[in-house]
């Protein structure tokens, strides 16, 4: 076809005097093969300036169409005015941002000759500079969704010219055949500036005509609606690229392309819901209701958050445009005349679409790097994970030895058991009120709500919470290791000295400790510290790398602590140790004010704990200690407090191997300080000494009650402080990547042989002194195995647990429906002294207290000893019935003990006064005893037959009615009325209700127990909710998401 064959029509839309303009129309003017018309069709609004007439080249008309849609409606009203291009059989269609080269409408017109079939011609689209390639013919899905062929950047080499036939063809620069456009009805109305001309392609296909390029025929398109954030008819022009999902500009930047995603999104789902099946249909938009939030939630989770609201805004805009879609539809259909199959050799499979091109290497200037520079890059990333995995190769195999045959459980120091099941775990972690003994109102320990998070993710597979707590200890050392080896980079790019500063870490006295006296609190606090210290120190200096020009840094920075990384870090310390917040929050503040934001998540979390701390002043000492088990324990000499040793150690080898690695550190620390004499190392050194003064004076202050003894507070974090603090001076001693001697050294310079053997026997000394503490801490265990459960878990370091700590008759009653408890009973009776525990699950459980309830409880038992009086009811009634059970037993005493909800009764094996108790336990009817079992002693509460429960309905006649129920609610059928007696502390925040209606609060035998007046029989409901509960768990879960969010960004700036 030639153009003295066909007539062509120009067709130029332009939104008013919009600024590429003239250039397009200068660009219509040098065509070697001139239109036979060029009708411009401004489709300016109220607000934009027109085009002005007087401009028009000669030749041309304009039509003024007002404020269009989009492309279709400005073409559709310009042909209704007797725009000249409406006699035309061929249109021309080119944007306001689009301009053509000389020759590309003579090869449009060549290209059109090759077959009367041929309806459709799209361009090859380059940059307007016309340096890049952007397009040639679109390739999608039969989801429409895009594959991009070109590469980011690649220049026009003729690499594309083969195409041919293609699905679909972008509008800018289209030479559209007339017949053909009416045949099909024309662009759909409900699409531009994206997505118009994939469908148009699609349709035409199925109409029996061809859509193919001219790779000869160029445009330079500047594509302005792909970053613009307006409706495509307030864009600069109405523009579009046809992209189903809009394409990558290499000009712009990826946030600019952002701004018209909803668009690009809504444009491919309505391409998507346009081509499927009619049959399909229903269930794909079913699917889009799923998978559209699903994809919102991944945009947040993957560091695109700008994009989940336009990805929920473009589902919203593809139901609000569902009669046009059907209409769209039924248009398609009526102009089909070849089956969909035949769209199949033309689409991609989705596969394709994970191939992404090529690109050549690229600093941020867009100049090629130096492959010397590249592959020392390369070298450095290989070697970094080499030395990272023999890191953890090391200390897992001496984690190995330390904790070898821990799999039979742990028992004793710090270490308490967890809930069997997750939802357990995960409603006490969430609730206000604490399921321990017979319950306190207030937050879950942090570290309930903490490893209910991290536990979270195997609950699915089975495993439990303790066995992901024991994991969690037993692997401390190389989890510390892992943590620490990322912020080792803000100090030195010297792998040597990295590893040597990782191995330190890992094997640090605090972390030892922990570990040793079964403070997962510690541990955890120790591993997490790493990570907060690197976010608020200077971001690590780039690699010095050789290269052709000589040495060089790296083009790329190193990877940093990311905010959410932080955030997160923070709140693993604040859970550990509540005290850290406060640090973390100063320390952020004196950064940046908005730094602040990331103690937030930590700060809602631990609100109920600091409210409750706040509430009670009795209850301070609370902020000294770790959060979890609280155990007693034998302190350090003041002068190891130097060396990091938060505790005095079990044995003389630990502590000679610990005492080698503190003081190495600390002598390190000392020789890089007279050495460098800058002021940030002297700071840091100050700040060690006084972190380690603060935890050895805060380890003399009761935090709580371990058995008879006062349990005071692990310091461990302090010194992980000062340990960190004092690593951070020593690692001045490493070799520097900068200037040394007047020259620059690259990372893999050759170093003096003097240095290298002090690094090597500095590693091999560190994995010796760690073998021999955790050699020392396995040899302790062993010598205790014999002694009985119970009386290991009164020792001060954990122990593999020898046999269950509850017998399978109790263990049973706490499964049962009844809830029961278990009263474990030691001392001596015949000096007056008898202490018991109530125990709601396998021995001290982490959800039984928390830090402020602890501190409070050990408050009111010291003040209960000055006065000889318990300010506790509850505390009271079960101090006394236990007393009087061993002394002088009653029936009165054991229907005392049923109203605590009390199933079994222990003395344990190894317990002080055990034949003294069982006595005064043989005498008491009421009791029945079970036998001597692996734990102890048993006796089962049954006064007058009756077992004890949680929740008893006591009736007017004096009957009893068990009701079933879970540690902390109460929901089903209950055919009995009267008082409802629940055996936990009386608090305003227990509601009942029978059938919806709410029952009055009434007083309980005795005083303590929350009881409720019960007049008729139906559902029963029963549970605690605070006013305060709701709106915590929304921030908490608000704030969580957002951080989590942050902290799995892999999107990087290019």
């Amino acid at each position: 076809m030639s153009s003295l064959q066909r007539t062509v029509g120009a067709i130029l839309v332009t939104r008013g005097d919009s600024p590429l303009i003239q250039s397009v129309l200068r660009a219509i003017d040098e065509q070697t093969v001139a239109p036979h018309s060029v009708t411009v069709v401004d489709v300016a609004g109220r607000h934009v300036t027109p085009f002005p007439a007087e401009r028009l080249p000669e030749g041309a008309d304009i039509v003024r169409v007002g404020r269009a849609r989009n492309l279709g409606d400005a073409i559709r009203r310009a042909q209704s005015q007797g725009g000249a291009f409406a006699s035309h059989q061929w249109w021309w269609i080119l944007h306001d941002d689009c301009a053509p080269e000389p020759e590309c409408l003579g090869e449009l017109t060549r290209a059109a000759s090759v077959g009367k079939t041929v309806a459709a011609v799209g361009v090859k689209q380059l940059s307007w500079d016309g340096r890049r390639l952007l397009e040639l013919g679109i390739f999608a899905t039969a989801s429409a969704r895009r594959l991009e062929r070109v590469g980011e950047g690649d220049i026009d080499q003729g690499q594309h010219d083969g195409t041919c036939d293609v699905l679909g063809v972008g509008t800018a620069g289209l030479l559209l055949r007339a017949d053909a456009y009416e045949a099909v009805g024309g662009f759909d109305p409900a699409l531009g500036p994206f997505g118009d001309g994939l469908d148009m392609g699609r349709r035409l296909h199925l109409a029996g005509y061809r859509v193919i390029v001219a790779p000869r025929a160029r445009v330079r398109h500047a594509r302005a609606s792909l970053h613009a954030a307006a409706d495509p008819a307030g864009a600069s022009a109405l523009t579009a690229s046809g992209s189903p999902e809009g394409s990558r500009e290499s000009s712009g930047d990826a946030c600019d392309e952002d701004a018209s995603f909803r668009r690009r999104r809504y444009a491919q789902l309505y391409n998507w819901c346009k081509a499927v099946p009619l049959l399909a249909l229903p269930f794909l938009a079913l699917w889009l209701l799923v998978w559209t939030p699903a994809r919102a939630i991944g945009r947040i989770t993957t560091g695109r958050a700008a994009l989940a609201l336009p990805e929920l805004g473009a589902l919203a805009s593809l139901i609000g445009a569902t009669p046009r879609l059907l209409l769209g539809r039924a248009r398609a259909a009526k102009s089909r005349v070849v089956p969909r199959s035949s769209l199949r050799a033309l689409e991609e499979a989705p596969s394709a679409l994970r191939t992404e091109p090529a690109r050549a290497e690229e600093d941020d200037s867009g100049e090629r790097i130096d492959p010397l520079v590249l592959a020392s890059m390369w070298r450095y990333r290989i070697r970094s994970a080499s030395t990272l995995a023999a890191v953890l190769i090391g200390t897992s195999l001496v984690a190995i030895l330390q904790w070898w045959g821990a799999h039979a459980g742990l028992v004793g120091g710090a270490w308490v058991s967890l809930p069997t099941s997750w939802t357990q775990l995960w409603s006490a972690a969430w609730s206000g009120w604490i399921p321990g003994g017979d319950g306190h109102a207030g937050g879950a320990d942090p570290m309930t709500i903490l490893l209910a998070i991290l536990s979270a993710p195997l609950a699915p597979l089975g495993v439990t919470p303790g066995a992901t707590a024991t994991f969690l200890l037993v692997a401390s050392s190389p989890i510390a290791a892992l943590a620490a080896w990322v912020p080792t980079r803000s100090l030195t790019a010297s792998l040597r000295m990295r590893a040597l500063l990782t191995l330190a870490w890992s094997f640090a006295p605090p972390l030892m400790l922990s570990g040793t006296h079964g403070v997962l609190a510690g541990g955890l606090a120790h591993a997490a510290m790493p990570i907060a210290a690197a976010y608020c120190l200077r971001a690590p200096a780039p690699l010095l790398v050789d290269g052709a020009a000589g040495v060089v840094a790296a083009p790329t920075r190193p990877r940093g602590i990311s905010a959410g990384c932080a955030s997160l870090a923070v709140l693993v310390l604040a859970c550990c140790a509540p005290w850290t917040l406060a640090l973390a929050a100063t320390v952020l503040a004196l950064r940046s004010w908005r730094r602040l934001l990331v103690a937030l998540p930590a700060a809602v979390v631990l609100a109920p704990t600091l409210v409750s701390i706040l509430a009670h002043p009795i209850s301070w000492p609370a902020l000294t200690s770790t959060a979890g088990g609280v155990h007693a324990y034998t302190r350090a000499p003041s002068w190891l407090a130097l060396l990091a040793l938060p505790a005095a150690p079990a044995s003389a080898l630990e502590g000679i191997a610990l005492a080698l690695i503190g003081g190495a550190v600390l002598v390190a620390a000392i020789a890089s300080l007279a050495i460098t004499r800058s002021r940030p190392a002297l700071t840091a050194s100050c700040g060690a000494a006084l972190a380690a003064a603060i935890g050895w004076c805060f380890s003399h202050v009761g935090v709580g009650l371990h058995g008879s003894l006062v349990a005071s507070a692990w310091t461990s974090p302090f010194f992980s402080l000062s340990f960190l603090a004092l690593l951070g001076v020593a690692a001045r001693l490493a070799i520097p990547s900068g200037t040394r001697g007047g020259m620059e050294r690259a990372w893999d310079a050759s170093r003096p042989l003097i240095l290298r053997a002090s690094a090597a026997v500095a590693l091999l000394a560190l994995l010796g002194s760690g073998g021999v503490a955790a050699a020392s801490a396995l040899r302790m265990r062993v010598d205790a195995s014999s002694l009985p459960t119970y009386a290991l878990s009164q020792r001060e370091t954990v122990s593999v647990m020898s046999s269950p700590i509850v017998s399978a008759v109790a263990s049973q009653a706490q499964r049962h429906q009844r809830a029961g408890r278990i009263l474990v009973l030691d001392g001596d009776p015949n000096s007056g002294t008898v202490n018991a525990m109530l125990w709601r699950g396998a021995g001290v459980s982490l959800t039984d207290s928390s830090p402020a309830s602890r501190a409070r409880s050990l408050g009111q038992a010291r003040a209960g000893a000055t006065s000889g009086v318990l300010s506790d009811p509850a505390t009271a009634s079960l101090a006394q019935a236990a007393y009087t059970l061993v002394v002088y037993p009653d029936d009165a005493t054991v229907e005392q003990l049923a109203a605590h909800d009390v199933d079994t009764i222990l003395v344990p094996l190894g317990a002080s006064g055990a034949t003294a108790l069982a006595d005064g336990l043989d005498r008491a009817s009421g009791l029945e005893k079970v036998g001597q079992t692996t734990s102890g002693t048993v006796w089962r509460v049954r006064p007058d037959g009756i077992p004890p429960s949680r929740v008893r309905i006591d009736s007017a006649g004096g009957g009893h009615t068990v009701v079933g129920s879970s540690q902390l609610a109460v929901d089903g059928e209950v055919n009995a009325a009267g008082t409802l007696i629940l055996a936990e502390r009386a608090d305003l925040g227990w509601h009942a209700s029978v059938d919806g209606v709410e029952l009055a609060p009434t007083e309980a035998p005795g005083g303590w127990a929350q009881a409720f007046d019960m007049p008729t029989a139906g559902s029963l409901s029963v549970a605690y909710r605070a006013w305060w509960i709701l709106p915590w768990r929304i921030g908490v879960g608000i704030c969580l998401i957002v951080a989590a969010a942050s902290a799995l960004s892999v999107r990087r700036s290019q």
